[in-house]
């Protein structure tokens, strides 16, 4: 009976507060449930870069850039903006692995590793039992496993790539790995591993597969096998809109657009394995329909000094990859660029704390002059002074450009399918358009913003590391190593002589391949520790001191 005595008493505080706000806030508010009850809808399937979700999305969101009349300044002629996801790596349809004549399942009883040679026919009769030149060896991880179970410093990645050389060393024409041993391995085809190519081909055979094709150690079979390993992209897109006052200098208001899909990049939160749309009412369809009734305000607003662009960027949630795609391939020039907004979870201003968090604000002296954190209104303001962030304003920050990034905080529901467009706030949502809308015209007058560098804090996603070295990685490099976007000012990487440009491959004693491996590297120290960082610099490679 309570439950629903206070559900009737929120109605009814909902009802009573929006026979109070005005005719305009209202029509914003509907908007808003809109178009979050839209891009958060199940048939989109959580807008995951590249499907057809994300499709439905750009095309929702082209058709609201043009009722807001904003000009399309995608490609050819259009609002959208086509960029590539590198996707990592992928099975080729040309592998197969036969025994006596019977061919495996790939995927299922077997698969090549991602480091894998890409091979011709490896056709031998051989013994598994015997490591011979010519030959396919194969080695049984399982001794290795529980020689060091419970041993934190053993690496099964670093482990196999060492057996590897030692077989490519004598002559072996492929090396297939299996596990007869009881502790799991946790081996499977990993799309992101970017472990450089070998000189041989390599398998996983699942041990039950070779109990059933190769029951005798010490027999001989029929091999024929092929390995083939290619490079899997998919393509995201941007949607730009834009108003041309005939100004020399441009605001560029963003949000992404994209979510998680089902969580097939391996970024959902939920613990649960079954297979589930991430709607992301909030994160980020919240900013997405803040982003549209902006355009829609400043388009018909009599603030004329600037141009405004506005686009929802996709690929944010693979690590800003339509953001950085579009401050590199802007049709207007980064320097007119006066500065750029981010929305970025706006939806869920907490009724008790009412708290919206801005970023950026030490990027330019002027944000200090126009938020003011103690000033009374519809919300408090906490402010943080960094230009870089887990979002789309980094992009910008980087290229120089003032930023200021709004959001109102984590919830539970982050990153689970349960985020969806019944939790969101309307009425705090509209009560942050409007406050952004009247941050542009308050700099209407205030000419070209100047830029200020930020010296970011030490924050991580993650507990596995206290130390960084103050750099912001390249997310879309899809190499070897790690490579620097850009270095922050007084941080370790500074002091060491990095530069945007160079790619880590080295810390230390450990070999970096990727941002997996950097950064359980980087929980491998400690604050004071000195050390080497090994990077690619042009076409060479240089050593240089670092001190966390």
């Amino acid at each position: 009976m309570k439950k629903f005595l206070f559900a009737g008493l929120f109605f009814f505080y909902l009802g009573t507060y929006a026979q109070r706000i005005k005719k305009a806030d209202k029509v914003i508010v509907e908007n808003l449930k809109s178009h979050v009850g839209y891009l958060a809808d199940d048939k989109l399937e959580g807008r995951r870069s590249g499907t057809a979700g994300e499709k439905l999305a750009m095309e929702y969101i082209a058709a609201e850039f043009a009722k807001s009349g904003l000009q399309p300044k995608g490609e050819a002629g259009g609002f959208f903006q086509a960029f590539p996801i590198d996707d990592g790596k992928q099975i080729g349809k040309d592998t197969y692995f036969m025994v006596n004549g019977q061919e495996l399942k790939s995927g299922i009883d077997y698969f090549p590793m991602p480091f894998s040679k890409v091979s011709g026919i490896v056709e031998v009769v051989a013994s598994i039992s015997l490591s011979e030149a010519h030959s396919p060896w194969f080695k049984d991880l399982g001794d290795a496993l529980l020689n060091n179970k419970g041993n934190p410093h053993f690496d099964l990645n670093t482990f196999m790539v060492s057996e590897i050389h030692n077989a490519v060393e004598k002559g072996a024409s492929a090396i297939i790995f299996f596990n007869s041993s009881s502790v799991a391995d946790n081996i499977v085809f990993q799309p992101k591993d970017h472990t450089p190519p070998v000189e041989i081909p390599v398998f996983y055979m699942k041990n039950e597969a070779r109990l059933k094709y190769l029951p005798d150690p010490s027999a001989d079979y029929e091999f024929k096998m092929r390995s083939a390993v290619s490079h899997a992209e998919r393509e995201g897109h941007n949607v730009i809109g834009y108003v041309d006052n005939q100004s020399s200098q441009t605001i560029i208001l963003g949000a992404h657009f994209d979510h998680l899909g089902y969580g097939e990049d391996g970024n959902s939160r939920s613990v649960t394995t079954d297979r589930q749309i991430h709607n992301g009412a909030d994160d980020n369809a919240s900013g997405t329909a803040a982003l549209i009734e902006i355009s829609k305000l400043l388009a018909r607003s009599k603030f004329r000094n600037n141009n405004y662009l506005f686009v929802a960027f996709s690929g944010e949630e693979l690590g800003l990859y339509g953001s950085k795609y579009f401050a590199d391939h802007s049709f207007i020039d980064m320097s007119t660029v006066n500065y750029m907004i981010n929305m970025d979870m706006v939806g869920r201003l907490n009724d008790s704390s009412h708290t919206l968090t801005v970023g950026g604000y030490g990027t330019s002296p002027t944000w200090s002059t126009l938020l003011n954190p103690d000033k009374k209104g519809p919300f408090k303001i906490r402010i943080d002074s960094s230009g870089v962030g887990p979002s789309d304003h980094t992009s910008f920050y980087l290229k120089n450009i003032p930023v200021l990034f709004f959001f109102t905080g984590l919830h539970a529901d982050y990153h689970k399918p349960s985020d969806d467009a019944n939790r969101i706030n309307y009425l705090g949502e509209m009560e942050i358009v409007k406050y952004i809308y009247g941050l542009v015209e308050n700099t209407n007058t205030s000419g070209k913003l100047a830029f200020l560098k930020t010296r970011e804090a030490q924050t991580t996603t993650s507990a596995r590391f206290t130390v960084s070295m103050g750099f912001m990685p390249d997310y879309t490099y899809s190499g070897d190593g790690v490579r620097v976007d850009g270095v922050s000012d007084g941080r370790p990487a500074q002091r060491a002589g990095l530069k945007a440009g160079d790619i880590v491959v080295q810390l230390g004693e450990y070999r970096i391949s990727s941002m997996e491996s950097y950064m359980q590297t980087l929980g491998k120290f400690k604050k004071g520790d000195n050390t080497k960082v090994r990077v690619k610099r042009d076409k060479g490679e240089i050593t240089l001191d670092l001190t966390f």
